[in-house]
């Protein structure tokens, strides 16, 4: 698939003009702009190679939107003049590099890349630092958020958005009634960011506001009528127009990375020698640049024969860093680097790439001499075919770094050694500064007794694999084919006529047009029929369709999915487990993603009987009991709380006689369900808006159940209070084991963002903390499995839940092992409960 990259360059070189110090050149000339701009855009360029680009930029000419609204953007101020006279020169520089410039009189920029995203069924990254572009987020299309200058970004796909509270239309209907300062879009005079959002958190829309008009009350009822007009103009301002007259092609976005000959000579104009020296590895750049002398005085040493290379190898050595990518290099120190010379045939020189490989097995399997690499585990990946071990001592550079600052994770070794020629002799350098860093942070025993040795445990668990029963995956297939061509037959007889079920555009049509269901505002791309919508109508088609989306979705992620996974030779998944990725530590699991695995629903737990155990074995599954609201009592030190869990009484139950008001005894399955969405809620730092959707109250039913739960609790309040505080105050916030999770929300403008970054501070330490402890049991249970000598292995680990493949005559002592080592991983101020089962697959484990 093509990847496509959209730059909205209006927004993006404002941002940089005011993010970037003064610079100029010294004749004069204000730079700091573009610099920004372009250190951005090479950024994106190494982080995700794009086959296309294009950078939209606005015209001064009127718009359709100031020909429909006279005062559209009329409070905007003129261009500061040293901003100004720096666009024409980064047009001049993209052009160098390549890169389409687009443009179109009537239009502006977020219209152009509406087009664009919708007209090809590409992969599409949108880079811009307005929220506007959020509505353009669909299945391929995410959005690169600029928020703090043009480096500090956050990424948005659906689901990003969805934990915002939005869907991509709701964009445009927030925008309808909270209208926009920046462009002028009035909305509804007194609705602002926290009505808006409650406003559609209820009702979902514009037209579900004014179609519920009567149920709201007051001076905001007033107020919405009042404003309807101006409501309905801000929905068309703020909407994208996604069928703009441009004559663009997908090849004429083309980006093929080769730049014109006065790109260089150009950046030397600018004097960006920090841009210059990036692209100092290349061998063919113009004569009239000058060559940057490297920040450190390091020997290149080019190895042509096997000979050399297992002679240099062969020699005694206390440490080497070694980075292995389509070539290969490798140091002893941070004074000489040694690059190895690899083809995959031999013409005049060179080695074999497998042959060079294979020179380095006496390196990485000696107990005596310390490795520095980047992502240890993904090396052991390469190395395994080749009947290579990584053995310990080895320092993981990437995980240093992710520990260090989780919100920035490097992607490669390139973007901690940023110079790109010396990788492998700069890895030393780099390995001490992140020592440094991580005794500075406090981190290091996080790394040294947690971190580093669980790199092992998880290559192992990945290397075992999970055992696929075939003839469940071909029995489960075959009745959901079966039925889901009973639900087609049905839906067409109920529609009168057949269709492709799964074209929104058909359905669209049967829906609202044939049978004359209720349907949303009509967009340039249609009604939609997306689940949400369609839950609310009424009709015989509905809950056919949804069971058919249901499992087509089963069919195709997890059976069609699951077996095109399946390793031809062990007749196993192996997952890979991403230990550098999220915020809180928790580990994630993907190629398949086997922490995904439904649960909810009869069908998708249905899944799980597929995933068995090696032939004879019997798989254990042992979980943590609500161990985010056992760290909150411990953390918190409620009384309530932590009485409630030392006595063993049910937390949910005891919430729920709260917060209905009744005895325990008399309290219903129904409220002990939404006490239970009260108690995790409130751990999540849910808003009263979002817990009246997830249990069907009103808001303000919710917000008094909030407030019931914090008078049962005080100290629960205080503690969550307390840790938006500290993370305020410091910038961070530290688990149970001193993880520390950095929160650049709190320097975003937007109140959502910051409420976000409230939100995950006060929850960081429950998830995070309890990420701590799996990994702790992770290596207890490890060690105790090689310690008795037992042939059962660890093979998955699902957030709270470990997995275990283990031969029946060992399942007993094996149970109570893995319940110990979880239950005695850390100790709180209380009980750490952990639930054992035995099953022949993993439905029956559960």
């Amino acid at each position: 698939m093509n990847k496509i990259i959209l730059l909205d360059s209006n927004s993006l070189v404002n941002r940089a003009f005011y993010a970037m110090p003064y610079m100029s050149t010294k004749d004069g000339t204000p730079t700091n702009a573009v610099y920004g701009f372009a250190t951005m855009l090479l950024r994106l360029i190494a982080d995700h190679k794009p086959t296309h680009i294009a950078a939209v930029f606005d015209l001064p000419a009127p718009t359709f939107r100031h020909l429909m609204y006279d005062n559209y953007k009329a409070t905007r101020k003129p261009m500061p003049d040293d901003l100004a006279v720096q666009m024409p020169i980064l047009r001049q520089l993209l052009e160098a590099m390549n890169i389409k410039i687009l443009q179109l009189e009537g239009y502006e920029a977020d219209d152009i890349i509406g087009t664009i995203a919708k007209r090809f069924d590409d992969e599409t990254i949108i880079v811009s630092g307005d929220r506007d572009v959020l509505q353009l987020i669909d299945s391929t299309t995410k959005i690169f958020n600029t928020k703090r200058g043009v480096t500090d970004i956050r990424v948005y796909d659906l689901e990003r958005l969805r934990e915002e509270g939005f869907t991509p239309k709701q964009v445009i209907e927030y925008k309808a009634l909270a209208g926009d300062a920046s462009d002028n879009i009035p909305g509804a005079k007194g609705v602002g960011d926290k009505t808006a959002t409650g406003l559609l958190a209820q009702y979902g829309s514009v037209d579900g506001v004014y179609e519920n008009i009567d149920q709201i009350k007051g001076k905001l009822r007033e107020r919405l009528i009042e404003g309807k007009e101006n409501v309905y103009i801000s929905q068309k301002l703020a909407e994208i127009n996604t069928d703009v007259p441009l004559p663009c092609e997908l090849d004429c976005m083309e980006f093929t990375g080769e730049y014109a000959a006065n790109f260089y000579g150009l950046l030397t104009k600018l004097e960006f020698k920090s841009l210059l020296s990036k692209f100092s590895y290349l061998e063919d750049i113009a004569d009239n640049t000058p060559k940057e002398k490297q920040p450190l005085k390091i020997e290149g040493v080019e190895i042509k024969s096997i000979e050399v290379l297992e002679k240099i190898l062969a020699e005694s050595h206390t440490a080497i860093a070694v980075d292995i990518g389509e070539s290969i290099s490798f140091a002893f120190d941070d004074k000489r680097q040694y690059s190895v010379t690899t083809g995959e045939s031999l013409i005049d020189f060179g080695i074999g790439f497998d042959e060079a490989i294979l020179a380095f097995k006496g390196v990485f399997s000696s107990p005596n001499i310390k490795k520095v690499l980047f992502d240890v585990k993904s090396l052991m990946r390469t190395l395994t075919p080749y009947g290579i071990d990584v053995v310990m001592p080895y320092e993981d550079l990437l995980l240093k770094s992710y520990l260090v600052d989780s919100t920035n994770i490097p992607k490669s070794l390139g973007d901690i050694l940023p110079e790109g020629k010396f990788l492998a002799s700069e890895s030393f350098l780099a390995n001490k500064e992140l020592d440094q860093k991580l005794k500075s942070l406090e981190l290091d025993g996080l790394y040294r007794e947690i971190e580093l040795p669980l790199i092992k445990v998880l290559f192992d668990m990945e290397s075992a694999g999970f055992n696929i029963d075939t003839a469940v995956l071909d029995e489960l297939s075959e009745k959901y084919v079966v039925e889901i061509h009973t639900l087609e037959s049905a839906i067409y007889e109920t529609a009168g006529e057949t269709f492709n079920i799964n074209s929104p555009k058909q359905l669209e049509k049967i829906l609202f047009e044939k049978l004359g269901l209720r349907h949303g505002k009509k967009t340039k791309t249609g009604y939609s029929v997306a689940a949400d919508v369609l839950e609310e109508l009424e009709h015989p088609i509905i809950r056919l369709i949804l069971r058919y989306r249901k499992l087509v979705k089963l069919q195709s992620t997890y059976i069609n999915g699951m077996r095109a996974v399946i390793h031809p030779s062990t007749g196993k998944v192996h997952t890979i487990f991403k230990q550098c990725l999220t915020a809180t530590g928790r580990l994630s699991s993907t190629e398949p993603n086997l922490q995904n695995i439904p649960i909810r629903t009869e069908e998708g737990r249905e899944v799980r009987k597929m995933f068995i155990p090696n032939k004879g074995n019997i798989l254990i599954s042992a979980d943590y009991s609500q161990i985010e609201l056992r760290l909150l009592a411990h953390f918190s030190g409620d009384t309530v709380l932590t009485n409630a869990y030392r006595n063993n009484k049910d937390i949910h139950t005891i919430t729920a006689a709260k917060i209905f008001d009744t005895p325990e005894h008399q309290v219903t399955k129904d409220m002990r369900r939404d006490a239970k969405a009260v108690n995790f809620g409130i751990i999540y730092g849910i808003s009263a808006f979002g817990l009246s959707n997830n249990i069907g109250i009103t808001p303000y039913q919710a917000k008094l159940f909030q407030d019931k739960y914090f008078e049962t609790y005080p100290a629960v309040k205080e503690y969550m209070a307390a840790n938006v505080s500290l993370a305020l105050q410091n910038g961070y916030i530290r688990t149970l084991k001193g993880r520390i999770r950095h929160f650049p929300e709190f320097r975003s403008k937007n109140h959502n963002i910051r409420n976000f970054g409230e939100r995950a501070a006060m929850n960081m330490p429950l998830q995070g903390s309890a990420s701590d402890i799996i990994k702790i049991a992770m290596l207890k249970v490890d060690k105790a499995l090689k310690e008795g000598g037992y042939k059962t292995k660890l093979i998955l680990q699902v957030h709270d839940e470990l997995i275990l493949d283990a031969p029946k005559e060992e399942a007993a002592d094996v149970k109570k092992l893995l319940i110990n080592a979880m239950e005695n991983a850390v100790i709180l101020n209380v009980p750490l409960p952990v639930d054992a089962k035995l099953g022949a697959n993993w439905y029956e484990a559960e």
